[in-house]
């Protein structure tokens, strides 16, 4: 399939966001996220490093930061 640039995917997740944002626990998902990548942590943080995208846009130390952030480490 090819790639959506980056504004078409946020168009379609504002306007599905606003669809369905009475259907939508945010902190719920946002926890559900947090012990996804809390148990693939090494395997993501892998993944991210060795793409070129992700390591132009500093996503592993973003990564590291939010999950800093959750488990409430500095």
């Amino acid at each position: 399939m090819p790639s959506i640039s980056d504004q078409d995917m946020d168009a379609y997740l504002v306007e599905q966001s606003r669809l369905h944002g009475n259907e939508f626990n945010t902190l719920s998902a946002l926890n559900e996220l947090y012990f996804y990548i809390n148990k693939y942590k090494e395997e993501i943080l892998t993944a991210l490093d060795r793409d070129g995208y992700c390591r132009k846009h500093k996503l592993r130390h973003k990564l590291d930061q939010a999950i800093n952030l959750m488990s409430g480490s500095s």
